[in-house]
């Protein structure tokens, strides 16, 4: 018997344990879970509802009615001529006619029972109009399926439904209507045709005023120029930022359709925090940005639209940069194919370079101080200067004199004048034919003058600093 003892333990715990789990499934595990598995389903709809007169919605976000206007086309009644995607209604129509459970729940139930399936207070409902006939369901909760808890009028039973219809029920008016907010695409086309840009707003500190940069042969540099408040080339990755913008833009949804004063107060639409203008194939748009819901999407309208929508918050960042991120950072853009010489000077010492024909390998023949030297050394030289970046956006200060000068001369005799004015140890106010904005590096600055050396020297000019 003891050696039996631990086998007869076993054997009890294991009909223990099947009772319990016989218990479970008889009586504690939700029957219609049960039921879903073994695929009772009923027909609740066998009806065409192709040319239904209304389908109304209620629900905790809204309450609407879609209205036939002709066969095949619908509109959200009170507003007529907001042009509504009718394939997505008579999609909903189509599923409705066709509507089956899984299975059915219960018969007769309960008041608490349906206060458990959210059927005592529907989450949505939808009325659906043909002719004389008219079908009505509610919407509860869901099962541990995922499966939606349904009542059709005229039937006392629970039924469960996929999630096909439900999902449309319980949504906004918004989802059925077709708005492109612009029309961009982002091609080449569309970038060669976007001209002036404007960006303001009450979250500006300046107004920017971009417009198309008409490169000459001879120059580097960016597609547009910033011409307010400053005089630069504009950023190419602020451009690509906006790009994104407005290709978002034509994607964007839906989230109101009164465009009144006072309804886009309340989206800060009638004071927006950004205001975006460009030209496109000569036909100006206007954006307003308001304000940023707690999804983090923020709202939108486009000047004459008949609707708000709201964007991906992201997206709008590049509106709110400071000014400094605008500009592109070099300080100058000319080709060394379009001067005939270089002059560095700090008053002390002063390096002329004479840059001569190309040979044909493409080099350059340079003299600096009367001395001819490598061709690739001198690109090494002028490279650095076309690669000197913006510290920041600055003021000259009280400097009277230049710390340093560098003057080009171009091949048509003409003269370009950069001076740097010292700010402090490590800045230097950069001016360019007498106007300026920003500071640059002071170790840059001094770099020109220590190149201009090694450039004299033959020696190897790093571009690393």
């Amino acid at each position: 018997m003891k050696r039996l003892r631990p086998m007869l333990i076993l054997a009890g715990s294991a009909l223990v344990l099947g009772v319990i789990l016989w218990v479970l499934v008889a009586f504690v595990l939700p029957h219609e879970e049960a039921g879903e598995e073994k695929g009772n389903s009923v027909v609740l709809m066998d009806v065409n509802l192709d040319e239904a007169d209304s389908i109304a919605i209620q629900n905790t976000f809204d309450e609407y009615v879609l209205m036939k206007e002709a066969i095949g086309s619908y509109y959200v009644e009170g507003k007529k001529g907001y042009e509504v995607n009718n394939d997505s209604v008579l999609s909903l129509l189509e599923s409705i006619g066709s509507l089956t459970a899984t299975r059915k729940v219960v018969d007769a139930p309960t008041e608490e029972q349906l206060e458990s399936y959210g059927l005592a207070s529907p989450a949505g409902t939808l009325k659906v109009t043909d002719d004389e006939d008219v079908y009505e369901f509610s919407f509860g909760t869901t099962s541990s399926s995922g499966n939606y808890y349904t009542q059709l009028a005229g039937d006392p039973a629970v039924y469960l439904v996929d999630t096909t219809v439900p999902d449309v029920v319980l949504l906004s008016r918004y989802q059925f209507y077709t708005d492109v907010m612009i029309d961009y695409t982002g091609e080449t086309e569309d970038l060669e045709n976007l001209t002036d840009i404007i960006i303001g707003g009450s979250e500006r500190e300046q107004e920017i005023k971009v417009k198309m940069n008409e490169l000459a042969e001879d120059e580097v540099g960016s597609a547009y120029m910033m011409v307010e408040p400053i005089y630069q080339s504009f950023s190419s990755a602020i451009q690509d930022e906006l790009n994104e913008l407005l290709l978002g833009l034509t994607t964007c949804s839906v989230v109101g359709d009164d465009t009144s004063e006072e309804a886009l107060k309340n989206y800060d639409l009638d004071d927006p925090h950004y205001v975006l203008t460009y030209i496109l194939d000569e036909e100006t748009t206007t954006i307003y940005f308001g304000r940023t819901s707690d999804t983090g999407n923020r709202y939108c309208y486009v000047e004459g639209g008949k609707f708000v929508h709201s964007i991906d918050a992201t997206l709008t960042e590049c509106l709110g940069e400071p000014l400094k991120s605008y500009c592109e950072d070099m300080i100058y853009t000319r080709s060394a194919d379009s001067l005939s010489g270089i002059k560095v000077t700090n008053g002390e010492k002063t390096y002329t370079i004479v840059i001569g024909e190309k040979d044909e390998q493409g080099n350059f023949y340079v003299t600096i101080n009367n001395k001819q030297v490598d061709s690739e050394l001198f690109s090494d030289f002028y490279a650095h200067i076309l690669t000197i970046g913006i510290t920041d956006l600055g003021q000259k200060g009280d400097s009277t004199e230049p710390y340093l000068t560098v003057i080009f001369t171009l091949d048509d005799g003409t003269e370009e004048i950069m001076n740097f004015y010292s700010v402090s140890e490590l800045k230097c106010f950069c001016e360019l034919n007498g106007t300026g904005n920003f500071w640059v590096s002071t170790l840059n600055v001094d770099k020109i003058l220590e190149n201009a050396q090694k450039l004299y020297d033959g020696e190897v000019i790093s571009l690393e600093w």
